[in-house]
C-alpha cells in the first residue's frame, strides 16, 4: 500500500463496517436529524432549481447531498476513494428508484466512480456544480483537492469546512492529546477562513454565500440529544451574531467569475 494511503482519511473509511453503520453514526437520532434536515435547507435554499444539472459529488460517502440532488432532478456523478462507502449509495439509490448511468430504465442519473479527491480523472469544467462535504478537513492537501473542485466546474462550487476559531480553535491541541490512546482518531484541519476565500480567488471563483453552521459543537449537541434544544438554543446564538463569527462547519458557496 502507498504510505499516503494508511493516513486515516483512506484506512477507516476503507472498511465495510464503517460504510454500513455511517448514516447512522452521523445522521442517527433527533440531533442528526435536525442537522441534516439544516444543512439541506441551506443547499437548496441558497441553490436556484437544479434541474438538469451536471453535478460531482466529491467524497460522497453513503450518499448524504448524491440523493437530494437526484431527487431534485439533476444528474450526479458521486466520487469517493471508498468502493464500500459507495456500494451503500449505489443501494440507497435504488431503493428509491434510482438506477445506476448505462442502465437501460428512463431517467438514470447516478454515476458512481472510485476516485481520489487530489486527482480528479474529469476535464475541465464538465461539471454545472461542484460540491464537497466533510472533505477538506480530512484530505492531506487541502489547496490541491479545492483546486481541482474548482477545475472541473463551469459555474457552482459548494463545500464546508471547521473553520479555526471559536471552540475549534482548540482542536488540534485535543487531538494532539488524543492521538496516541487511539488509532482510528480522526485528527481533522481546522483552516482559516481567509486561506480558503484566498485559494477560490486564485482559481477563478468569489464566495457569493455563506452558512455559519452551529454556535455550539456538534459533540454538545449530541450530548444534550434534544432537537429542541438545538434549535432553541442555536436561534438563540444566531440573533446574538455569535454563530456569524464563531459557528462552524462554514459552507461557501462559491462561483467562477465569468
Amino acid at each position: 500500500m502507498d504510505s499516503t494511503k494508511d493516513h486515516y482519511s483512506y484506512r477507516i473509511y476503507s472498511d465495510p463496517e464503517t460504510a454500513r453503520t455511517f448514516d447512522q453514526g452521523r445522521f442517527g437520532g433527533p440531533v442528526g436529524e435536525f442537522i441534516k434536515h439544516a444543512q439541506e435547507n441551506a443547499v437548496f435554499g441558497t441553490l436556484p432549481n437544479v434541474s438538469g444539472w451536471k453535478v460531482i459529488d466529491v467524497g460522497a460517502g453513503t450518499g448524504r447531498f448524491t440523493l437530494p440532488f437526484l431527487e431534485r432532478g439533476a444528474s450526479v456523478t458521486a466520487c469517493d476513494a471508498s468502493e464500500h462507502m459507495l456500494q451503500v449509495l449505489q443501494e440507497k439509490a435504488a431503493s428509491v428508484g434510482v438506477p445506476p448511468a448505462g442502465s437501460t430504465t428512463p431517467g438514470a442519473k447516478l454515476q458512481t466512480r472510485i476516485v481520489d479527491a487530489h486527482e480528479l480523472p474529469f476535464a475541465e469544467k464538465c461539471f454545472d456544480c461542484a460540491i464537497s462535504f466533510r472533505i477538506l478537513m480530512h484530505v492531506l492537501e487541502w489547496r490541491k483537492v479545492l483546486s481541482e473542485l474548482c477545475r472541473v466546474s463551469s459555474d457552482w462550487l459548494i463545500f464546508d469546512f471547521p473553520p479555526k476559531r471559536g471552540f475549534l480553535s482548540f482542536a488540534p491541541l485535543f487531538h494532539l492529546v488524543q492521538k496516541p490512546f487511539s488509532r482510528k482518531l480522526q485528527d481533522y484541519k481546522v483552516l482559516p477562513v481567509c486561506q480558503i476565500r484566498e485559494h477560490l480567488r486564485s482559481q477563478g471563483f468569489e464566495i457569493c454565500e455563506v452558512d455559519h453552521g452551529l454556535f455550539l459543537p456538534i459533540t454538545a449537541h449530541r450530548i444534550v440529544g434534544s432537537a429542541g434544544f438545538t434549535r432553541t438554543t442555536e436561534k438563540v446564538f444566531s440573533s446574538l451574531r455569535l454563530t456569524r463569527h464563531f459557528g462552524s462547519p462554514v459552507t461557501i458557496f462559491a462561483r467562477r467569475q465569468k
